[in-house]
């Protein structure tokens, strides 16, 4: 694999036969996919190290200091797989207990972090999350906050509750795996519980609880959470790289469409507007791979504009 395309794959810059190429040339063989790694690590800490010092990005250029990379209070390896982040995070004892960070994830990608007390959290397209830098010893509970979707592994410990704080709701839990969807600019909420328990608190009403046990989920529905058992474990997938939907309106699977690759989709086909869709797709198939797909058992055609930041349905 050429160098410059890996680099114009890592900025966002290449075309799609290029990002499809990296994808599956990363999947072919376990040599190929260390030697991505090993290039979007250079490539990161290149990065760092230029804006630290306002040194214009260079990618022919090879060589980088780390005698002063090592001088950060905070060191990001940031390894993208095929569209997927993973950040693992080393905190220097310089950074003090009540010091919070927000991670925002770019629409189009997924983040994995891994938290100062052991905690895992996958992060959606167009998530932020706010949480210490280190969670403090003297408070009674481990507190963040979501905006968006996020899937948490919480490391187990009785004495003091993980709290995923949403627009709506609250969510208190010992150590359990669970997935939230609460983005606030749609008022959306909804729980799904995987393994232990969780409490959800409404913000509004703090006496108004809902206890969850496994295999359930919660759903923000006219104005209140409604308990269901949960009968499709696959729509929580998106943190494997995968796309998967069931018995979903046409139009609503557009919106989640925009969301995952960062692109705009205008229907202007009226007959699709009540067409029920179902399917699972690996993420990095692309949205004309998808789009093609789905044209095979219903009659729509759709074209991109120019620039390539809209797809319109017709």
């Amino acid at each position: 694999m050429k160098r410059e395309t890996l680099y114009r794959f890592f900025e966002g810059k290449a075309s799609f036969q290029e990002e499809e190429e990296v994808c599956n040339w990363t999947e072919s063989s376990e040599k190929n996919m260390q030697e991505y790694i090993k290039e979007r690590k250079y490539f990161d800490l290149l990065l760092i190290q230029n804006r630290k010092n306002n040194i214009p990005y260079n990618p022919s250029v090879k060589t980088y200091r780390l005698n002063n990379i090592a001088k950060y209070a905070a060191v990001i390896a940031i390894i993208i797989m095929c569209g997927i982040q993973v950040y693992q995070v080393a905190w220097s004892d310089r950074r003090t207990e009540s010091e919070m960070n927000t991670i925002s994830v770019p629409t189009g990608q997924r983040v994995n972090l891994l938290l100062s007390d052991g905690t895992n959290v996958w992060l959606n397209s167009g998530s932020k999350m706010k949480y210490p830098a280190s969670f403090s010893k003297r408070k009674g509970k481990r507190e963040i906050t979501l905006d968006g979707e996020g899937y948490f592994e919480v490391a187990q410990n009785a004495e003091r509750p993980f709290v995923v704080q949403t627009g709506k709701y609250d969510i208190e839990v010992l150590g359990t795996k669970f997935n939230v969807e609460a983005y606030n600019d749609i008022s959306s909420f909804s729980a799904a519980l995987m393994e232990g328990s969780i409490q959800i608190s409404d913000k509004a009403t703090p006496s108004n609880k809902t206890l969850l046990r496994p295999q359930q989920k919660a759903d923000f529905i006219d104005g209140k959470l409604v308990v269901n058992e949960i009968d499709n474990y696959d729509v929580y997938r998106w943190r494997d790289g995968l796309l998967c939907f069931e018995h979903i309106a046409f139009n609503d699977l557009m919106k989640e469409f925009e969301k995952t690759y960062d692109i705009r989709i205008i229907n202007q086909n009226k007959n699709m507007e009540n067409y029920i869709c179902s399917g699972k797709f690996r993420i990095a198939d692309g949205i004309d791979f998808i789009l093609h797909v789905l044209q095979k058992d219903v009659n729509f055609h759709f074209h991109r504009n120019s620039d390539n930041t809209i797809i319109y349905i017709k």
